[in-house]
């Protein structure tokens, strides 16, 4: 049965309307348009001085001439005005920016001449996240943003305090848990109060040795040396120096910003499991903190260049929804964990998906494996035209709730899509694939960066497959309670 109990006791969730922090204003642009003000009247200020106080000629430093015509009072007043109505109106627009939580949704309204509201509704939000820009952190301020399901639905709230920041998130994860209350004793409070205020226990910590090695190895910078080492020596040779310039140059510096980018964010980067999934931190100047909680994982892939396998390295993304595909697009760079190892791996999987606890057998025959251990379905002989090198690993392998295709002899790949996270499922051939008899089943997920393909299936099992899929995604969602987590701790 369920036990009663009490809504959540936070300062925040009580349905009332509650303000930013008072330092919104400034930092959502106010700064930005303060240094554009300054630079206009830096430039201009010669003709400011002549239009405003009627001077016929200004030629020498504005301010003497202020001085010269005994104009002083009148311009302190000016810019006393200047301030007060600048003050005025950024503190109109940290008056009319609002947030307020009850027990369905999140909701933000700002806005003075155009108000606008945005609403998280609890059940469909995917993770949340806490960033720290640099100015944000010198102030002790951060931002807040919830990943929504849906197209650009994710919701912001910019700026709040490091303290209230971190107890927003803790009450937004409790309430979207499926948890309304808490049951009565000393032991289930102080569990609650701790989701995100414990260290927890850390399962991926990527240390700087291996993020400027991940960087080293990668295939970015292979072309980068390829380029500026043979390529354009080559172009110098015969002439085209100038060519090689308007060519390349841009190629190197965007590579450059790339790689830089890559060990900025990963020389911090952590995984930390609590009670509440996984908490994700990066970053050196600009930190972000993101919470990701169970059942929102929709597909997850692991990957292992070439390059990376002496060092046992691995990177793992996901497909969330709530991650606007502009903003994937941006972030691109942002996998779940951008470098780990192969045991970071295997503890890091079961908390993502937790049909896969107790399996280390299967997943490393999903990782390393070839043939047909821990009983993948490969695909047939006759496909091997297609793969000639990686068909002995393509393959897939159905567990109690969980889709596993693997795939790559040199670049080798996991793809893990759980049943109760399957939309639809399709089937289809090109040409030579019907002419191979093999097929391609394509469980389908929310978009992402993770392909959930699954590749030279012999037709006949390839269509038993696809009814499999069918019915099992159907019964999955229907008993699927991942997703509210703390309800389980809930019933007795």
């Amino acid at each position: 049965m369920t036990i009663p109990a009490a809504p959540p006791r936070s300062r925040y969730v009580d349905g009332l309307w509650h303000r930013l922090h008072p330092g919104t204003p400034l930092l959502r642009g106010g700064i930005g348009l303060l240094v554009v003000l300054l630079y206009v009247a830096g430039n201009l200020r010669e003709r400011l001085v002549a239009l405003v106080f009627g001077l016929p000629d200004v030629g020498g430093d504005p301010v003497d001439e202020i001085s010269r015509h005994n104009l002083v009072g009148p311009a302190l007043l000016i810019v006393l005005a200047a301030l007060v109505i600048g003050i005025g109106l950024f503190w109109l627009s940290w008056r009319n920016s609002e947030f307020r939580i009850d027990g369905d949704a999140v909701t933000v309204r700002y806005g003075v001449l155009l108000r606008r509201t945005r609403t998280a509704k609890l059940d469909r939000i995917q993770g949340v996240t806490i960033q720290r820009p640099l100015l944000a952190r010198i102030i002790g301020v951060a931002r807040i943003e919830l990943d929504v399901a849906g197209q650009n639905a994710n919701v912001r709230l910019e700026y709040l305090s490091n303290i209230a920041a971190e107890e927003l998130r803790r009450d937004v994860l409790v309430l979207a848990s499926g948890r309304r209350g808490r049951e009565q004793g000393d032991e289930t409070e102080g569990a609650d109060a701790a989701v995100l205020t414990e260290p927890g226990v850390p399962v991926v910590v990527v240390t700087p040795g291996r993020a400027m090695g991940s960087v080293l190895l990668s295939e970015t910078l292979l072309v980068l040396v390829v380029v500026v080492g043979i390529v354009v020596p080559v172009l110098v040779a015969l002439g085209a120096g100038a060519a090689a310039t308007v060519s390349f140059v841009p190629l190197i510096i965007g590579s450059m910003t790339v790689l830089g980018r890559r060990i900025a964010r990963n020389l911090r980067f952590s995984v930390v499991s609590t009670a509440d999934g996984v908490r994700v931190a990066s970053g050196i100047v600009s930190t972000s903190t993101e919470a990701v909680p169970p059942g929102r994982v929709h597909a997850l892939h692991i990957e292992q260049p070439l390059l990376w396998r002496p060092a046992g390295w691995w990177r793992i993304s996901v497909n969330r929804a709530g991650h606007a595909a502009g903003r994937r697009a941006a972030e691109s760079e942002r996998s779940l964990a951008p470098v780990a190892t192969t045991e970071e791996v295997l503890a890091l999987l079961p908390l993502l998906i937790p049909d896969l606890a107790d399996r280390r057998d299967l997943l490393l025959a999903g990782l390393v494996g070839r043939g047909d251990g821990e009983d993948f379905t490969l695909a047939p002989r006759r496909a091997r035209w297609l793969r000639p090198l990686a068909w002995k690993r393509t393959g897939f392998r159905l567990t109690d709730t969980s889709v596993l295709a693997r795939s790559g002899f040199l670049h080798r790949e996991l793809v893990i899509v759980p049943d109760a996270r399957m939309q639809s499922v399709s089937l289809r051939q090109g040409p030579l694939e019907k002419l191979l008899r093999v097929a391609t089943v394509h469980p389908h997920v929310v978009h992402g960066p993770v392909s959930t393909r699954l590749r030279l299936i012999d037709l006949a099992r390839a269509q038993q497959l696809f009814n499999e899929l069918a019915l099992t995604g159907v019964g999955a969602r229907r008993v699927d309670v991942s997703h509210r987590w703390r309800d389980l701790g809930m019933r007795s």
